[in-house]
C-alpha cells in the first residue's frame, strides 16, 4: 500500500496544530495563501514586515525547496517584537512572544532581501545577534541514505512501515531493520517473514536494549551520507526521503532537519487527530517543550556520530528530542522541511504516553549542563524567558497592588510624550 495525500479527507494546513495557535501557525496560513495566490498570479517579489514574523513559513519553505523558487522574498525591518517590549521595559510573557521573537529573526536572517530603514532598529537588531545567513553552494547528486528501524513488538504496524518505504521515490537507499528482542511471537514471525519479503534490506536480531541503544546501532552500521531513523509503527510518504535529501543538500550549514507529521488513531490515515509543525527554535523553549521535531528526521551521519548519537536509557522516552538538544548544545544548526512527510501512529499505548513523563523531560533537562558551544545570545534569551514567565505567573497568583497600578497607568500615560520628545532632541 502506498500512502499520499490523496487520502487526506480535510486540507492539511487547516489541521488542529498539537500545541494550538501561534505566531508560527498565523505564518503558516499566510504561506498557504500566498502559495495559492502565487500559482495564479506569478509574483517576481513578496515583502514581508519583520514585525509579527509573518514571513518565516514561507522563507522556511523556499530554503528548504518547497515554494517560492522564482520569487525573491523581501524583510522590510519596521520593528520587532523584542525591540518594543524593551522600551516597554518588560519581558517576555508566554510562549508565542518568545516563539515569535524566534520567527522575527529567522525570516530576517534568511530573506532573500533586507531592508533597512531605521539606522536604530538596525543597530539594535545587530545587537541582539540578528545576522544575515551567508548562502553557500547547495550539494547535488543522490547521497546513499541509510534507513534505520528499531522494531521491539510492533508486527501489526512494520508490514505497513516497510511498504511505505519501499514506496520511496528516491532510489539510493540503504535499509537497516532491527529487532530489539521481540517477545511476542507474532511479531518474531511477521519480522521473519519480512526479511524474506526485503531480500536487499538487512534485518538483524539482539537482545533487547532499548530504542536509543538500537537507533545507535543503526548509526554505527549506516553506510549513507544520511541517516533517517524511522519508527516502526509510522507511515511515511512516498517523498519523504527524496524531500530530506533536497532540503539538507541546499543547507549545507545544518547537522539535522526535521519535518511536519500528521497523527492518526484509526487503522489507516484517512483522517487526522492534529499535526505536529514543528519550528525549528527557539532554543529558549527547548528545555520545555520539543521545538525540533520528531525523531523520523534527516541527520548528516558523521554529525550525529559527533555526538555520540542517542541517548542509551531504559524505560524513558523523549530520546529524540534529547538527541537534537545535544547536537545545539555541540554547536550544530537544525532546521526543518515544513510539509507533511509523513504519518504519525497516536497509539495509547505507545512508549512516550506510556512512560513516566517527569523522567521523560529529566533526561531532556540533564543536557542543558553541557550547553558549552551555545551562543551568548542564545542564553540570554533562555534566562530572560524564564525571568519572564516567572513575573507573569506572579502576576497571575496575586492582583497587583492598587498603588503599584496607578503608578503603572501614570507612567504608561506619560512614557509616549517622553519618548517622543527624547527622538525629537536626538
Amino acid at each position: 500500500m502506498a500512502f499520499d495525500s490523496a487520502g487526506v479527507t480535510a486540507p492539511e494546513h487547516a489541521l488542529r496544530e498539537l500545541h494550538g495557535d501561534s505566531c508560527a501557525e498565523r505564518s503558516e496560513r499566510v504561506r498557504r495563501a500566498l502559495e495559492a495566490l502565487h500559482r495564479t498570479h506569478r509574483f517576481e517579489r513578496i515583502e514581508f514586515l519583520a514585525r509579527g514574523g509573518l514571513g518565516f513559513r514561507a522563507i522556511q519553505a523556499k530554503a528548504a525547496g518547497l515554494a517560492f523558487q522564482d520569487v525573491t522574498l523581501a524583510v522590510r525591518l519596521d520593528g520587532t517584537a523584542r525591540h518594543d517590549r524593551e522600551r516597554e521595559q518588560r519581558w517576555p510573557r508566554d510562549f508565542d512572544e518568545v516563539l515569535t521573537d524566534f520567527a522575527e529573526r529567522f525570516a530576517f536572517e534568511h530573506a532573500d532581501e533586507r531592508i533597512e530603514p531605521d539606522a536604530e532598529l538596525a543597530a539594535f537588531a545587530h545587537r541582539c545577534g540578528w545576522e544575515p545567513r551567508a548562502a553557500a553552494p547547495a550539494a547535488t547528486g543522490d547521497p546513499l541514505v541509510t534507513l534505520g528501524i528499531a522494531h521491539y513488538n510492533l508486527g501489526a504496524f512494520l508490514p505497513q512501515t516497510l511498504e511505505s518505504l519501499a514506496a520511496q521515490t528516491y532510489a539510493n537507499l540503504e535499509v537497516i531493520v532491527i529487532d530489539d528482542g521481540s517477545t511476542d511471537a507474532a511479531s518474531l514471525e511477521t519480522f521473519a517473514a519480512l526479511e524474506a519479503k526485503y531480500p536487499k534490506w538487512r534485518f538483524l536480531r539482539q537482545s533487547n536494549a532499548g530504542i536509543g541503544a538500537t537507533r545507535n546501532r543503526c548509526l554505527e552500521l549506516a553506510r549513507g551520507e544520511f541517516f533517517i531513523p524511522v519508527d516502526a509503527d509510522n507511515l511515511a510518504r512516498p517523498e519523504i526521503v527524496s524531500a530530506f535529501v533536497r532540503a539538507i543538500q541546499r543547507n549545507p550549514h545544518l547537522a539535522a532537519m526535521s519535518c511536519y507529521f500528521l497523527a492518526f488513531d484509526t487503522p489507516e490515515p484517512t483522517a487526522f487527530a492534529y499535526a505536529l509543525r514543528p519550528t525549528g527554535g527557539p532554543h529558549a523553549l527547548a528545555g520545555i517543550r520539543n521545538v525540533y521535531g520528531d525523531a523520523n528526521a534527516i541527520f548528516r551521519t558523521d554529525a550525529l556520530r559527533a555526538i555520540g548519537g542517542y541517548e542509551p536509557d531504559r524505560g524513558t522516552s523523549c530520546e529524540d528530542w534529547e538527541a537534537f538538544v545535544k547536537l545545539v548544545h555541540a554547536g550544530f544548526k537544525l532546521g526543518v522541511v515544513p510539509e507533511h512527510l509523513f504519518y504519525y501512529r497516536h497509539r495509547p499505548g505507545g512508549f512516550s504516553r506510556s512512560t513516566n513523563w517527569y523522567a521523560n523531560h529529566q533526561r531532556v533537562l540533564r543536557q542543558f549542563a553541557h550547553s558549552g558551544k551555545l551562543a551568548p545570545a542564545e542564553l540570554l534569551e533562555a534566562w530572560s524567558a524564564l525571568l519572564g514567565f516567572h513575573q507573569r505567573a506572579e502576576e497571575l497568583r496575586a492582583p497587583t497592588p492598587r498603588r503599584h497600578r496607578v503608578a503603572d497607568a501614570l507612567h504608561a500615560l506619560v512614557r509616549e510624550p517622553l519618548n517622543w520628545l527624547r527622538g525629537r532632541r536626538a
